[in-house]
């Protein structure tokens, strides 16, 4: 090691093993990094050895310098050519002109090391300000001595524009021509793999360099949104996996969405997006959908070679040596595992110290982080990627994934589907391998997010969908499109004004409400077992709880009933703090309005025959014969297709319902009104208890004056006598 003292202090130290190529230098003070990189710039090209220099020290200049302070030491330079360059030139200027000169020719290498900085980061001009105006300052020394050859070399005319790191959410459209269905059963696994990597190159592209230092140095997502919405974009889409799979109610129905997200893992695999591929593997081998061996039974075993194999391939095995060997072997476009990359940051920043002895710069510490941050930072400057998005199923997925849900929601919906059997499941979910820790502790999206995601969600389903153009979705197009939504309400839900279509506002009202108030939570029931003491319908197949004594199960905060058999495939939100005011709709003769047409005519035909029965009993006169007549065109009005017919059990049902809210909301007026009649009934009896006292005492009074009075006048007349 070779150690450079300059008037007594410590300025350089440099090492015989390079860390990068042609990087030997170990430590150094800041001006001197900023002097060895105006020096590499020659009358010559940069070689090999003094480009990688200048790329790990533009790159990383902004750990240890803002890079306002970079421009104004460039500046500082420049302005002090004349007196730190030696010019052997007789009778020298030093103008512009002079070719030869010293000071001329490094004031040409301070101000093409600047224009490097420029081409090869671009994005520090577009995005710092105080960047912009300190290398604008530069411009106008050169304009102002009369170099307008340099002052080419720092214009910034031609920097593009990287407005598009700010923003939060994906904006740019790129291809709406396409035609795609949105609804997941229909999506091919090619086309939903290439929506999600765009979805996730936008989101990478945006973290800046100072987020990534920031997280290294912090080691916490706290005010860093960029790289928490890439994390919770990360996190949405294994748990939206998880969900996909777990909302549908037979082992067959899941094995074939596992073997659905298993191709789209293979094309992700081909389009290199290894952050993507991780969050669906990851959400396929959770422990939730392991331990579901009626559904792995019906895995074909070209899917459970598939996913064996990109398990073993994203193993944190030997600190994830299978995917960084696959990795660094693959070319062009290419996405990381963040989270892989982020660990190696905080290793690196945690065992290597920023600065050694003599408060100088640990550069060999800035070229092994450089070699992290190049890849991070690399989507930055690629434009053109292998896939075209279509943004109306962007918008879609990306509302999909903002959906939160918690492990143990999704772990008690797992034991749902397929409870545990004789052989011991887990009690409590488990994280695969391949899950970093840094995915854990990501809040939710932030309301402005949400309601711009659910508009352009909604405004591309009604797009594609609303094929008469009368701004309402049909009964038929929401069961279409419900399959991107596990656990989304029923249609009649949705449709707030029970008009039968759904709007634009409806839905809107719908998504926003589902993720302010935890949509997650919907599809947990408090069940217990219950007897009834009357006749009562299963939620869910709508057949009679039968039985002498514990006959179904009601779940303890929304009051729905189901069979034993059928309470685990019950998937309807649990509306909490509605027991009170729900009522026994099914068995006294009313129906729920959350229920299916389909339920509707099913439970009316119950009650028309017990109707029937009634009437046949009680009507003995009749003859049996056109009894059983009356009750066949009665059944055969129950069950034409056209619809309700009039005199049936379902056909008023919504204004039934309509006149049940208005009672409700007369009834409640004219509680608020009984107890506002109450109150004033209390003051006027409080008042006449105390005009009563008032009257006792005017009595006593006006008594004692009369005798008064009277013994007066009695004094009076015996006086005269």
């Amino acid at each position: 090691m070779q150690v450079v003292a300059h008037r007594g202090v410590l300025c350089v130290m440099e090492e015989e093993k390079s860390v990068v190529v042609g990087v030997c230098l170990r430590a150094a003070t800041p001006d001197r990094l900023i002097q060895i990189c105006v020096d590499n710039f020659g009358p010559d090209e940069l070689d090999e050895q003094r480009e990688e220099y200048c790329r790990v020290f533009f790159l990383m200049h902004q750990w240890f310098m803002k890079s306002e302070e970079l421009a104004q030491a460039f500046i500082d330079f420049y302005q002090g050519c004349d007196e730190t360059i030696t010019c052997d030139l007789p009778d020298c200027q030093h103008l512009p002109i002079s070719d030869d000169c010293p000071v001329q020719q490094y004031k040409v290498k301070i101000c093409r090391a600047v224009r490097y900085w420029i081409q090869r980061n671009p994005v520090h001009f577009a995005m710092d300000s105080p960047l912009r105006k300190a290398t604008d300052r530069l411009g106008q020394l050169l304009l102002a001595e009369g170099n307008t050859k340099l002052k080419q070399l720092v214009d910034l005319s031609q920097v593009p524009s990287y407005d598009w790191m700010r923003n939060m959410s994906v904006r740019n459209p790129s291809n709406h021509n396409r035609k795609v269905s949105l609804v997941f059963n229909h999506l091919e696994p090619e086309e939903l793999a290439d929506q999600l990597t765009y979805l996730e190159y936008k989101a990478f592209r945006r973290i800046h360099f100072s987020d990534y230092k920031n997280y290294a140095v912090t080691a916490s997502l706290k005010e860093n949104p960029k790289l928490e919405r890439s994390i919770g974009l990360f996190n949405g889409l294994s748990q939206w996996v998880q969900c996909m799979i777990l909302s549908k109610t037979t082992p067959q129905q899941r094995a074939d969405v596992i073997t659905k997200f298993s191709n789209v893992s293979k094309r992700l695999r081909v389009l290199q997006n290894f952050n993507t591929l991780m969050a669906i593997v990851g959400g396929l081998t959770h422990s939730a959908l392991a331990r579901l061996s009626k559904t792995n039974a019906c895995l074909p075993s070209e899917t459970q070679k598939t996913l064996m194999e990109f398990t073993e391939l994203l193993s944190s095995n030997n600190n994830f040596s299978n995917y960084r060997k696959v990795y660094h072997q693959c070319v062009d476009f290419k996405i990381p595992i963040l989270g892989v990359h982020l660990k190696d940051l905080i290793s690196l920043h945690t065992a290597l110290p920023d600065r050694v002895e003599g408060n100088l710069i640990n550069f060999r510490k800035m070229a092994q982080l450089s070699l992290m941050l190049q890849e991070l930072t690399r989507l930055q400057r690629v434009d053109n990627i292998p896939v075209d998005a279509n943004m109306d199923l962007v918008n879609t997925l990306r509302l999909s994934l903002d959906l939160n849900y918690t492990e143990d929601e999704i772990y008690e919906l797992s034991l749902a589907r397929e409870p545990r059997g004789s052989v011991s499941s887990p009690t409590t979910p488990t994280k695969p391998v391949m899950f970093a820790d840094w995915i854990s502790g990501v809040s939710p999206p932030d309301p402005n997010t949400i309601n711009k995601h659910v508009h352009d969600m909604v405004e591309a389903v009604f797009k594609n969908y609303d094929h008469d153009k009368d701004r309402f979705i049909s009964h038929a197009e929401f069961e279409a499109i419900a399959g991107n939504f596990p656990f989304i309400d029923s249609f009649y839900v949705l449709d707030a004004d029970k008009d039968g279509m759904i709007s634009k506002d409806e839905m809107k009202t719908y998504f926003i409400r589902a993720n302010c108030h935890a949509l997650r939570n919907s599809f947990k029931h408090a069940f217990h077992e219950t007897t009834y003491f009357k006749p009562t319908f299963c939620i869910h197949c709508t057949g009679l709880l039968w039985g002498i004594i514990k006959q179904g199960w009601k779940c303890k905060e929304c009051s729905i009933n189901a069979h034993k058999h059928c309470k685990d495939l019950v998937v309807m939100e649990c509306r909490k703090g509605m027991a009170a005011k729900r009522t026994d709709s099914m068995s006294n003769g009313s129906v729920s309005n959350d229920l299916t047409y389909s339920a509707k005519r099913k439970i009316s035909q119950r009650h028309k025959q017990a109707q029937l029965l009634a009437q046949s009993s009680e009507n003995k006169a009749g003859s049996n014969t056109s009894i059983q007549n009356n009750q066949n065109n009665q059944k055969d009005q129950v069950f034409q297709d056209d619809g309700p017919r009039e005199g049936e059990f379902y056909e008023e049902q919504h204004l039934l319902y309509d006149r049940w809210l208005k009672s409700e909301e007369a009834r409640e007026q004219l509680i608020a009104e009984n107890s506002q009649l109450r109150a004033r009934l209390e003051v006027a009896n409080d008042q006449i208890l105390i005009l009563k006292s008032h009257i006792g005492v005017i009595r006593q009074n006006t008594i004692a004056f009369i005798l008064e009075q009277m013994d007066a006048l009695h004094m009076q007349r015996d006086s005269e006598v």
